[in-house]
C-alpha cells in the first residue's frame, strides 16, 4: 500500500471512531498482509532519548603471527527479492522480517543465543517472509555486553608496526575518512562511510535504513553490528533493490560479522530492524574489503619471510575488522602468524582461501584469483586486540645464507631472522637444526617450491639451495643455523680407543652449536665401550660415525650414558658430540678387547671367611667413572655374580661383554644373578658407578651342578630340618646341591626370623638353567635330577643380614604325595581345628586336599606370633614348577590378618598340598588352623548371643569373649559404633572352643570411638537397633580411661 494510502485511512478511523475503535482496527491491520505496516524510518530521523554521537577512529592493526579460522561461512547466493510498487525492495519498508535463516523465534529477526554454525543470509530455500508482526524478546538473564562508547575519530586506527629490524621499513597506511556527524539526539546516520565506526540508536517498531557506498564492481562488504539485541540480521540490498545475498557468522551477542559478495557498483542499502518498544543502541560499521583504500599496504620487506612487519593492531566492538594487502600472487604460499582473533584470507571474488583461529600459523597456498586481501575479523563483544605478520614462504626473501660449517666452530646465536637459506653445495647427506643458547630450536625445511623435507633434521639433499624456517611464533627467536654433511671431517681431532689406560678427562662447550668430532683409531670389526657423562651427571648427545657418514650407534637423551658399539662399517669411525648449549661433558672410550686399564678378575669360593671367599676389591682411579674387569677364558659355564659399593649403590650396572661386542648379562646393585658367559671365551666386564663413586667388591662363583659348596647336601626330607646359613658381608654365598629324580615335587626356600627378607634363594637345574628365583620365599622345582640351591645376602649394601636357615622338602614323588602330607587330609568345604607347633625342628605343617575348578578354601591360621608373618599357601600338581600357578592364595582379612583365601583355577580335579610354615615368625610357633564353612553371615560365622565384658577402657589391646552357636576361628564379627563417622576397631580371633560355643577375640582400641558398639556377622541381614541372629544392638561400650 503506498504511503499515502496509509496515511488517509489513519485519518478516517481517526475521525470516526476515536481511540478505542482506533486501537481494534490498528490490531486488525497489523493482523492482515499489506495493511498499516509500519512506516520505515530513514537514517537520520529522531530516535531515541539516548543519544550518541558517534565520531570515527581508525584501529590501529599490527600483525600477528598465526591465522585464525574466521567464521565458518562460505558465500552464497540467494534468490533476488523485487522492487515494491513504490520503488522500495519488499524487504525495506518494514513488512517483512521473519528473520528465519539460522534465527530462533516466532518468526522474529533475533536470537536469544548463539548459533551452532554460519548463517545464510537471503540464500535459496529461504521460507517465504511472514506478514505476521514479532513481539520483542528480551536477552536472556544475565544481561547482555553494553556496545561500548561512542568512539571518536576514525573507527579504525591506522595499523601501526611494531618496532621492526631497519631492514623492514615501516608501513605508511592511509588515514581514514572522518565520518559525519550523527544527529544530536543519537538517531542514526543515513549514510555509512568504509572503516568508520557509528554508535547510534535504532528506531522502535521498524526498520532502519543505512546507506553504504561500493565503489568496485565485485566486492565483499563486511558489516558488524553489535547490539543488545539478540540475533540482529543484517540485511542488505544491492542498488537495483535485490537482496544481496550474505554468509553471517552467529555470536552469542550478536550476529556478525556478515560478508556479502557485491555484484555491481553503487549505493547500496543495510537495513537493520529494532522490534522492542524502545530504541535500540547499536555500533556498526562496514569494510568494502577490495573498495576500499584503508587496506594496509604491505611492501616487498613488510612480507619478508626473514624479518616481516609486525602489526599490532585492534579490532573494537563493532568493527567490521581490519584489512591486509600485499602482491601476493596465485599459487603462492602464503605464512600469517598471527594471534587473538580470527584472519581469513579471500581472493578477489571474495571466495574465503583459507582461514585459521586464535593464536596460531597459517601456511595458505593462494588458490583462485588475485588480488588478495587479508581480513582480522572479531564477531565478539569486547575490543580485542591482536598481532599479524603476513610473509611470502615461496620465493623466501630476507634469509641469511649459511654453508656448511666445520667441527668446533661456535656459530652466531643472537639472529633472529625466521629463516636460513640452507646452501648445499653437493649431493650427499647432511644434518641440520637450528639452535638457541640453551637447546635446539624445531623448525622445518623447504624445498624451492616451499614443500617440506627432511622431518627428523637430516637426510640425503642434492646440491642447491633450501629454506629452513624457525618453528613460526610472532616473537622474535634469537637462533643459530648448523648445517653439517654427514662425511665432514674438517675440524676433527684425533681420538683414542683406550681411555682406560689413557684417561677421558672432563671437557667443556663454549657455546651451543660447538660441535666436537674424534676420529678414533678403531678398526671396523670391532666394538667399543661408550661411556657418557660426568659426576655430577651431565650428559651429551653423541654419534659414531663410519667413513660414509653412515651411523653406527647414538644417543640421544639423558639416559644414554652406556653403549657398547659394534663397529660394522668402513674405517675411520668418527665420536660426533653434540653441543646443545655451554656446558660440561666427558666421553670415555674403551675398545672391547683392550686389556689395558683393566683389573684381572679371579673366581671365588661359596661360605664365608677370608681368602677366595671375599671376592675382588678395589677403589676407582680418579676422575673416572668406571672401572673395566677382564675374565679369562677357563670360566665356568654359568657363574653366580654379585657386588656391592660403597655408598650409594643407584644407577650402577655390572655390564659383562664377549669379545664380539655382545653384552650377555647385565647386573645391577643388590642383584644376584647367575650368568652364562661364552664357553671357552675370555669376557670383559665394565662397571658404571652410577653415584656411588667409593670402593667395590665383586664376586664371581661357579654356578654349575659340579660346584664346590659349602652347605651339606640336602636329605629332601618334609618337615625336617634345614641348613642354618650365616653372612659375614652383603656378597657372602652359600650353597647346596642334591639329587632328584625328575618326577619329584620340590619346595626350596629361605627363611630368617626377622621382620625383613635377608636372603634370597637361586636354584639352578642340571643344564646350569636358572629354575626359580625368590626372595625369602618358596621356590617349587620339578624335572631335573640335579640341582644347586645357592643362598645369598638380599640386602645391597655393605652390612651384616640377619642368619636364616634353607629348606629343601621332597614334598611328591611318582608315587604320590609325601607320607607327611598325605597323613593330614582336609576338605576345601571347611574342616575342623588343626593343632601343632612349628620349630627348627619340624618347621612345616603340610596337608592334602582335592579342590573343584574354581572352588575356594577359607583357611584362619591363629598362631603366637602377634604380628601374622606366617605362611600359608596351596600348591598342586598342576603346574608345580610355574611362577603362574593355578592356585592363587591372598590374606583375605588385613585387618585381622589370619585368614587367607586360595582358589583353585583350573578345569580339572585339582589334587594339592596346604602348607603352612614359619614365614619370618619366630620359632617355636603354636598354631590352630580351621578351614571356614562355604556361605555368607551366620552360616559361615555362627550366631554371637553375647560378648564380654560389656565395658572396656579405650586405648591399646583388650581380650574379649563371644558366646554363641556355631563360633569359629573364621567368624567374622565386626563392632558398629554408634557415631557411624568412625571407623570399626579390628576384632581378631585368638582361639575357639572345640564346641564353638566360646570365641576368644583381641580387639583393638587404640583410636576407638567414646560410645556403644553393635556386634554384627559381617554379611548378615539386620535393621538398626533390632536384635536377629548374627546381630546385638548396643552389645558393647567403650569408656575413658
Amino acid at each position: 500500500m503506498p504511503f499515502a494510502d496509509r496515511r488517509r485511512a489513519r485519518w478516517l478511523l481517526a475521525a470516526v471512531g476515536g481511540l478505542l475503535v482506533l486501537a481494534v482496527l490498528v490490531s486488525l491491520a497489523l493482523l492482515l498482509p499489506g495493511k498499516d505496516d509500519p512506516k520505515p524510518v530513514a537514517s537520520g530521523a529522531a530516535g531515541a532519548s539516548a543519544s550518541a554521537s558517534p565520531s570515527a577512529t581508525t584501529p590501529t592493526p599490527t600483525p600477528t603471527s598465526g591465522a585464525t579460522p574466521s567464521p565458518s561461512a562460505s558465500a552464497t547466493s540467494g534468490a533476488p527479492e523485487t522492487p515494491g510498487a513504490d520503488g522500495t525492495p519488499d524487504d525495506l519498508d518494514g513488512t517483512t522480517d521473519d528473520g528465519s535463516t539460522g534465527s530462533t523465534g516466532s518468526g522474529g529477526g533475533h536470537r536469544t543465543g548463539g548459533g551452532s554454525g554460519p548463517v545464510r543470509v537471503g540464500g535459496p530455500g529461504t521460507p517465504a517472509p511472514s506478514r505476521t508482526q514479532p513481539q520483542p524478546q528480551t536477552p536472556p538473564p544475565g544481561g547482555t555486553p553494553s556496545p561500548g562508547p561512542s568512539p571518536s575519530g576514525s573507527g579504525s586506527p591506522t595499523p601501526s608496526p611494531s618496532p621492526s629490524p631497519s631492514t623492514s621499513p615501516s608501513p605508511s597506511p592511509s588515514t581514514g575518512p572522518s565520518p559525519s556527524p550523527s544527529p544530536s539526539d543519537g538517531s542514526c546516520p543515513a549514510a555509512l562511510e568504509p572503516q568508520v565506526m557509528v554508535t547510534c540508536n535504532l528506531a522502535p517498531g521498524g526498520p532502519t535504513l543505512f546507506r553504504l557506498p561500493v565503489s568496485q564492481a565485485r566486492d565483499m562488504v563486511i558489516v558488524q553490528v553489535s547490539s543488545k539485541l539478540y540475533g540482529m540480521v543484517p540485511r542488505l540490498f544491492g542498488p537495483d533493490g535485490k537482496q544481496v545475498a550474505c554468509d553471517v557468522s552467529p555470536d552469542t551477542y550478536s550476529y556478525g560479522p556478515a560478508r556479502c559478495v557485491t555484484n555491481g557498483a553503487g549505493t547500496y542499502t543495510l537495513r537493520l530492524y529494532d522490534y522492542d518498544t524502545k530504541p535500540l543502541p547499536i555500533t556498526l560499521s562496514y569494510l568494502p574489503v577490495f573498495s576500499t583504500d584503508k587496506c594496509v599496504a604491505l611492501s616487498a620487506a613488510d612480507r619478508s619471510l626473514g624479518r616481516p612487519t609486525m602489526y599490532d593492531g585492534v579490532v573494537p566492538l563493532g568493527k567490521a575488522g581490519d584489512c591486509y594487502a600485499g602482491d601476493f600472487a596465485t599459487g603462492d604460499l602464503l605464512r600469517m602468524l598471527h594471534s587473538s582473533l580470527v584472519a581469513g584470507v579471500f581472493d578477489a571474488t571474495g571466495a574465503e582461501v583459507c582461514s585459521k583461529g586464535d593464536w596460531s600459523v597459517l601456511d595458505c597456498r593462494l588458490a583462485g584469483t588475485a588480488p588478495y586481501r587479508v581480513v582480522v575479523q572479531y564477531g565478539g563483544y569486547l575490543d580485542r586486540t591482536y598481532r599479524l605478520a603476513l610473509s611470502r614462504l615461496s620465493g623466501p626473501e630476507g634469509c641469511p645464507v649459511v654453508e656448511p660449517q666445520a667441527y668446533g666452530v661456535a656459530p652466531d646465536l643472537t639472529d633472529v631472522s625466521r629463516c636460513r637459506i640452507l646452501r648445499v653445495p653437493a649431493d650427499g647427506h647432511y644434518t641440520f637444526r637450528g639452535t638457541g643458547e640453551i637447546g635446539d630450536k624445531s623448525g622445518a625445511l623447504y624445498r624451492s617450491d616451499a614443500t617440506q623435507l627432511c622431518p627428523d633434521g637430516e637426510c640425503d639433499l642434492k646440491a642447491g639451495d633450501y629454506t629452513y624456517t624457525v618453528a613460526p611464533s610472532i616473537y622474535e627467536i634469537p637462533y643459530a643455523m648448523v648445517l653439517r654433511s654427514a662425511a665432514d671431517t674438517r675440524g676433527c681431532t684425533v681420538g683414542r680407543d683406550d681411555q682406560m689406560a689413557s684417561g677421558a678427562p672432563v671437557e667443556t662447550f663454549d657455546s651451543a652449536g660447538q660441535d666436537r668430532c674424534r676420529t678414533l683409531p678403531t678398526a671396523s670389526g670391532d666394538s667399543v665401550f661408550l661411556r657418557n657423562g660426568t659426576a655430577k651427571g651431565e650428559t651429551v648427545r653423541y654419534r659414531v660415525l663410519d667413513a660414509a657418514g653412515a651411523v653406527q650407534c647414538q644417543g640421544n637423551t639423558v639416559y644414554d650414558t652406556y653403549d657398547v658399539c659394534r663397529l660394522t662399517g668402513a674405517a675411520p669411525f668418527r665420536l660426533v658430540l653434540t653441543a646443545t648449549g655451554a656446558f660440561n661433558y666427558r666421553v670415555m672410550i674403551q675398545r672391547v678387547g683392550e686389556t689395558a686399564g683393566c683389573v684381572p678378575w679371579a673366581g671365588s669360593e661359596y661360605g664365608t671367611g677370608s681368602g677366595a671367599r671375599t671376592g675382588l676389591s678395589g677403589t676407582r682411579a680418579d676422575g673416572t667413572l668406571e672401572t673395566c674387569f677382564t675374565v679369562p677364558a677357563d670360566h665356568p659355564a654359568a657363574e653366580l655374580l654379585n657386588y656391592r659399593l660403597e655408598g650409594p649403590q643407584f644407577e650402577s650396572v655390572l655390564h659383562l661383554v664377549d669379545p664380539s661386542g655382545t653384552e650377555f648379562c647385565q647386573i645391577v646393585a643388590g642383584r644376584t644373578d647367575v650368568c652364562r658367559p661364552p664357553a671357552g671365551r675370555p669376557y670383559t666386564a665394565l662397571l658404571t658407578y652410577g653415584r656411588g663413586l667409593g670402593g667395590y667388591t665383586l664376586v664371581r662363583r661357579d654356578a654349575t651342578p659340579s660346584a664346590a659348596c659349602d652347605l651339606p647336601a640336602s636329605s629332601g626330607k618334609v618337615g625336617g630340618p634345614g641348613a642354618g646359613v650365616a653372612f659375614d658381608t652383603s656378597v657372602d654365598v652359600h650353597c647346596t646341591a642334591f639329587d632328584a629324580a625328575a618326577a619329584d615335587l620340590l619346595k626350596v626356600g629361605v627363611r630368617a626370623n626377622t621382620d625383613k627378607t635377608s636372603a634370597e634363594v637361586t636354584v639352578v637345574d642340571a643344564e646350569g638353567r636358572t629354575v626359580c628365583r625368590g626372595w625369602g620365599t618358596e621356590c617349587r622345582v620339578t624335572g631335573s635330577t640335579r640341582y644347586v640351591a645357592l643362598v645369598a645376602a638380599r640386602n645391597p649394601g655393605d652390612w651384616t643380614p640377619f642368619p636364616g636357615t634353607l629348606d629343601v622338602w621332597r614334598l611328591a614323588t611318582a608315587a604320590g604325595w609325601a607320607p607327611e602330607c598325605a597323613a593330614h587330609p582336609v576338605s576345601a568345604d571347611g574342616f575342623d581345628q588343626r593343632s601343632g607347633v612349628l620349630t627348627d625342628a619340624a618347621p612345616l605343617y603340610c596337608a592334602v586336599l582335592e579342590m573343584r575348578p574354581g572352588q575356594r578354601v577359607d583357611v584362619a591360621a591363629a598362631n603366637d606370633d602377634f604380628l601374622a608373618r606366617h605362611g600359608l599357601t596351596v600348591a598342586g600338581r598342576e603346574n608345580w614348577a610355574d611362577a603362574d600357578t593355578a592356585y592363587t592364595c591372598t590374606r583375605d582379612d588385613p585387618n585381622t590378618g589370619i585368614s587367607t583365601v586360595c582358589t583353585y583355577n583350573g578345569t580339572t580335579t585339582g589334587h594339592a598340598v596346604l602348607l603352612f610354615t614359619p614365614g619370618r615368625a619366630h620359632l617355636p610357633l603354636a598354631f590352630t588352623l580351621q578351614g571356614a564353612r562355604p556361605g555368607t553371615g551366620t552360616e559361615r560365622s555362627g550366631v554371637p548371643q553375647w560378648i564380654g565384658p560389656a565395658v572396656a577402657t579405650v586405648g591399646g589391646y583388650v581380650e574379649m569373649t563371644v558366646r554363641g552357636t556355631g563360633l569359629g576361628l573364621n567368624s567374622q564379627i565386626d563392632l558398629l559404633p554408634e557415631n557411624n563417622r568412625y571407623d570399626n576397631p579390628p576384632v581378631r580371633p585368638l582361639r575357639v572352643s572345640a564346641d564353638g560355643t566360646e570365641l576368644h577375640v583381641r580387639i583393638n582400641l587404640g583410636y576407638a570411638y567414646v560410645g556403644g558398639y553393635d556386634l554384627l556377622v559381617r554379611g548378615a541381614a539386620y535393621k538398626k537397633g533390632v536384635p536377629s541372629p548374627g546381630y546385638l544392638p548396643k552389645a558393647f561400650q567403650v569408656v575413658k580411661g
